[in-house]
């Protein structure tokens, strides 16, 4: 049976997303555990003592690193998968180490230009926020280095910006919902580290579906701009078709 490579509506992809998630579960939230680890135990230890900046500065540092390796690995997963091959939480780790520096330096770059534009009128946020965002799966998948991978991004996003906004918009309106109230409930009934370790748990459990949808999305423009379905069922290596992943 072949893989599914073809053109998809946002409401398909977002639903390939939930169903890839609930087949992959344990791989994904095993990997991003792992990497979300440091950093919910700097978390704990900053909330103990807000006052301690030197504390709070080196977690928001280890967040930063370990954060960028989860989201690099999920996207190591999904492309992995995306093609049916399997893959283990230490080969998408290993993966990310490779590129361990190319990965954080995107997450720096998308982040400051989405933060800085948003604080000008939202719109340049948005703007940047969807021309970007495949960035950190061309480096992942293609092996861009950054330079590569922020113009890669633009040129697939070319002329999509508006159903890449539709597509991330209420996912995102939706996701943030969830972690305020998760961060609510979790301040309600626990101590501020306490909280925090829940809050990081939610995010543990959460986070891998945008990442998943950020990849599927990235194909999906790919197919779309470069049949990347053709190229793929033309290649030698790919003659018996693998067995085909959920969506």
């Amino acid at each position: 049976m072949a893989i599914d490579l073809r053109p998809r509506s946002g409401v398909e992809l977002i639903d390939a997303s939930f169903q890839f998630m609930r087949e992959n579960f344990a791989l994904l939230f095993t990997t991003t555990a792992v990497t979300y680890a440091p950093i919910a135990m700097l978390e704990y230890l900053a909330a103990e003592d807000p006052t301690n900046v030197e504390r709070m500065l080196v977690a928001r540092l280890v967040t930063w690193v370990f954060a960028s390796m989860a989201q690099a690995a999920t996207i190591e997963i999904v492309a992995t998968r995306y093609v049916g091959e399997n893959i283990t939480p230490a080969d998408a780790l290993r993966a990310v180490w490779k590129r361990l520096g190319t990965a954080l330096v995107i997450t720096f770059a998308y982040g400051l230009l989405v933060g800085v534009g948003t604080v000008f009128f939202i719109a340049p946020g948005i703007y940047f926020a969807t021309k970007y965002f495949a960035a950190m799966a061309a480096a992942m998948v293609e092996g861009k280095p950054f330079g590569g991978a922020m113009e890669r991004s633009a040129q697939l996003t070319l002329g999509s910006k508006r159903r890449l906004l539709n597509i991330f918009g209420l996912t995102l309106i939706i996701y943030i919902f969830l972690a305020a109230a998760a961060g609510g409930i979790a301040g309600t009934l626990a101590s501020a580290p306490t909280a925090a370790l829940l809050v990081r748990l939610f995010l543990a459990i959460t986070n891998p579906f945008l990442f998943t949808l950020v990849t599927l999305v990235y194909f999906d423009l790919r197919i779309r701009r470069e049949g990347l379905d053709l190229d793929f069922m033309m290649t030698p290596s790919h003659a018996t078709p693998p067995t085909p992943v959920p969506g």
